[in-house]
């Protein structure tokens, strides 16, 4: 006795299998996976960023997704304009002057509360402010002290280009320098719990360290040992089949 087998028909449904249902399975797959590590990382983002993440800093954590038949992976990255602020947080190292989040000139290592944002950063345009209000100072101080000079040699009170009676606001002055160890703008002494004290509002280095402190490898490897991979997978193969079916 002797049988024959058509398996044209099977081939057919094999092919078209291999063809279309597992790689759109293998990119869903892929893509869930990737989309489950980006919210993993801005959770662990909430709790390790001092303030929180601004608005700014979340949507840099993008996913490049993958694609069947084009692109078999899929990656969760920073885009290069927050991974320039957040490599420091995730490798460490030390900011220089023209790096990324450092003026031209100096790195900001500390500043007064009133000067942060909610987020924990420097308010916008805080520092443009402060300066220019320490370079007018400096500007019209020097003009008095040389009309001071003047009244001087003519035997005359100074009085009158003395810098209170030429501040009528009476807030306290700013200006740039370095106390003890600390190099920055400062606010004039005025009266702080009773006692005449400066206010550090913005302190410069020339560099500054920074340490790891965003665990990125493991926040995405803690996200891939949570998740029921195999009954992912199903579920992607599961859609895939019902477009080919």
């Amino acid at each position: 006795m002797e049988f024959t087998f058509d398996t044209r028909q099977l081939q057919f449904a094999f092919t078209k299998l291999e063809k279309k249902a597992l790689p759109a399975a293998q990119a869903g797959f892929l893509n869930g996976i990737a989309f489950a590590a980006r919210k993993q990382l801005l959770s662990h983002a909430d709790k390790t960023i001092e303030g929180k993440p601004t608005p700014w800093t979340k949507k840099g954590f993008v996913v490049d997704k993958a694609v069947p038949g084009k692109a078999p992976e899929a990656a969760v990255r920073i885009q290069p304009q927050q991974a320039a602020y957040m490599t420091y947080l995730i490798s460490g190292g030390t900011r220089h002057a023209g790096d990324p989040g450092a003026t031209k000139f100096d790195v900001r290592v500390e500043g007064a509360k009133d000067g942060l944002n909610s987020f924990g950063n420097m308010k916008k345009n805080y520092l443009r402010q402060v300066a220019r209000k320490a370079k007018t100072e400096k500007t019209k101080r020097a003009r008095l002290a040389k009309k001071r000079e003047n009244l001087r040699k003519k035997g005359l009170s100074t009085a009158p280009a003395r810098w209170m009676n030429n501040n009528p606001s009476g807030k306290p002055g700013i200006f740039f320098g370095k106390i003890g160890a600390k190099r920055g703008y400062w606010e004039r002494a005025r009266m702080h719990d009773g006692d005449y004290k400066i206010k550090l509002l913005v302190a410069f280095s020339d560099d500054a360290k920074y340490r790891p402190t965003f665990a990125w490898n493991d926040e995405i490897m803690k996200s891939i040992r949570i998740q029921n991979t195999t009954k992912l997978f199903d579920a992607e193969l599961a859609r895939a089949l019902k477009t080919i079916s």
